[in-house]
């Protein structure tokens, strides 16, 4: 079964987003990073609003539930159940901390072991990771150019959907693109499907650059082994 990451990856301020939206997600990273894992927990399992990789809308950390969690040194038990609703090991903070990271600075010994990310076959590293990357985030402003106007991209890494376990593709929605951008990785390149005036559009990302594909029915490639 295909896992889906949702990326809200253009920074929006609080007021372009709708109360309840702002509401939802304030009482979840609250809760987080009070520790009240009862509670993020339970709002995780049943306000589809929101979920386990959720941050605060115009936070300046941009904290995930698993960031406090490493953070505050919380117990396994927590961690594991945040990991199995989809928490992303390798998503940074805005100031580029993974929980790994956090957790490690902390002191948190305990929870080491199961932040530290494992990544699939064939995911890009060094250079190659560096130039993926790089044209991935080339393409995203480019395909939301004129979407987000003054807004700026969060910037976008193939790991957070290549870990062991993790999720399979990324769902980037943008304010007035109709469908939003999906974006898998299959044999160390990144494919983004969305859908253009030309029709069902998609572009091949590698560490040389960008190949934009126009077509009608193909389907991505499936994942391997899926």
């Amino acid at each position: 079964m295909t896992t889906t990451l949702p990326w809200d990856g253009i920074l929006m301020p609080r007021e372009a987003y709708g109360p309840a939206a702002v509401k939802a997600r304030d009482s979840l990273t609250d809760a987080a990073a009070q520790g009240d894992w009862r509670r993020a927990l339970s709002q995780v399992r049943n306000d589809y609003t929101v979920g386990v990789n959720t941050w605060k809308i115009g936070g300046e950390s941009m904290f995930t539930p698993l960031h406090h969690a490493a953070y505050l040194g919380a117990p396994r038990e927590t961690v594991q159940e945040l990991l199995s609703l989809g928490g992303v090991r390798s998503l940074p903070t805005a100031h580029g901390e993974t929980p790994y990271q956090l957790a490690q600075r902390r002191g948190h010994d305990h929870l080491l072991d199961m932040l530290d990310p494992y990544f699939r076959p064939g995911t890009p590293l060094g250079d190659n990771l560096e130039g993926v990357n790089l044209h991935v985030n080339q393409t995203l402003a480019e395909l939301t150019a004129e979407f987000r106007g003054d807004y700026q991209l969060r910037t976008f890494d193939v790991r957070l959907i290549s870990e062991e376990g993790g999720p399979d593709e990324a769902w980037f929605t943008a304010p007035g693109m109709y469908g939003g951008i999906r974006i898998g990785m299959f044999w160390g390149r990144a494919h983004l499907e969305y859908n253009s005036r030309l029709g069902d559009s998609y572009a091949v990302v590698g560490p040389e650059g960008s190949t934009y594909v126009s077509r009608t029915k193909r389907a991505m490639p499936a994942l391997p082994g899926r």
